[in-house]
């Protein structure tokens, strides 16, 4: 049973990348490891769980069968274990999340800071990634996003908002009077985010139809975006949490802010075997206090 429990999660693996070369650069093993750590399954199940030849690695009929399971069975172990530590007194285990990129730096740098000093005995890994990893075969215990379209079969917490708010430096606003009206952005320089699906350039207004834009500076990385507004090149559309500090220190001023913004949900997905992890639950408790305190800043 030892055997069975400890090499799981490297048939897991196997089972996502089909490759004992792909296994062995994720898991950052050599590729020996991970065949002598699938040879111990076998061993301990008494079944075949690949074809192996020179040119070719397949896994067999079994081998699905138990990755199929492996995940979940895993999962609820992982849970079981943290409640009862968590019974004891200690939150402690192994939280492992996946978040785009335009929730990762300052916003989830602060989150931890304060969850490490709480928490001291919860190791923590982020994966910052684009594409949508799945939960159970990678063994992440959730995907904290702003885009959770409704049919991704994973249960989910709202945790709170992410404000978007216009900002421009002291030093752009004394060589361009500030504008007063949404209209007035036609006459200054916008520094945007990417385009929409249908090409469109326009930010939205916190009552109404969105505001087409012209921008001179068009890009999908929002450090670069506050870095050009902190440098007075024009007015910029970012999250509350990216300039916070920068409000505060006066370094920019906020832009028509009773015209333009906007909120956008931050949302947790996680399997429903991880659901009632005390480790998830102390995170997911600490985000929505942190976005809502993120709120009176605006």
């Amino acid at each position: 049973m030892d055997a069975l429990l400890a090499n799981l999660p490297t048939l897991l693996v196997l089972a996502r990348t089909h490759s004992l070369t792909a296994a062995a650069a994720e898991l950052g093993v050599p590729r020996s490891t991970v065949s002598r750590r699938l040879a111990r399954l076998e061993q301990e199940l008494g079944v075949v769980l690949a074809e192996r030849n020179t040119r070719s690695f397949t896994l067999t009929e079994a081998a699905r069968r138990l990755s199929a399971e492996a995940g979940g069975l895993l999962a609820r172990l992982q849970t079981v274990s943290e409640t009862v530590r968590a019974e004891a007194g200690q939150i402690r285990g192994h939280l492992r999340f996946a978040t785009p990129p335009g929730l990762a730096g300052s916003f989830i740098g602060r989150l931890l800071a304060r969850f490490q000093g709480q928490h001291p005995a919860v190791e923590i890994e982020i994966v910052v990634t684009e594409r949508r990893p799945h939960l159970l075969e990678e063994r992440f215990d959730a995907l904290v996003t702003s885009e959770a379209p409704p049919e991704l079969p994973w249960t989910r917490r709202k945790l709170g908002h992410l404000w978007f708010v216009a900002v421009a430096s002291p030093a752009y606003l004394a060589l361009h009077p500030a504008p007063t009206r949404p209209q007035d952005l036609a006459e200054h320089v916008v520094l945007s985010g990417p385009r929409s699906p249908e090409g469109l350039m326009t930010w939205p207004r916190l009552r109404g139809a969105s505001l087409p834009v012209r921008p001179w500076l068009v890009t999908n990385d929002l450090p670069t975006l506050r870095i050009t507004a902190l440098e007075g090149l024009g007015i910029a559309l970012l999250p509350i949490h990216l300039v916070c500090e920068d409000l505060a220190a006066n370094k920019l001023v906020q832009v028509l802010p009773e015209h333009i913004g906007a909120t956008v949900d931050i949302v947790a997905l996680f399997v429903p075997e991880r659901g009632k992890s005390p480790v998830l639950r102390a995170f997911f408790d600490n985000l929505a206090k942190y976005t809502a305190e993120l709120r009176e800043v605006v």
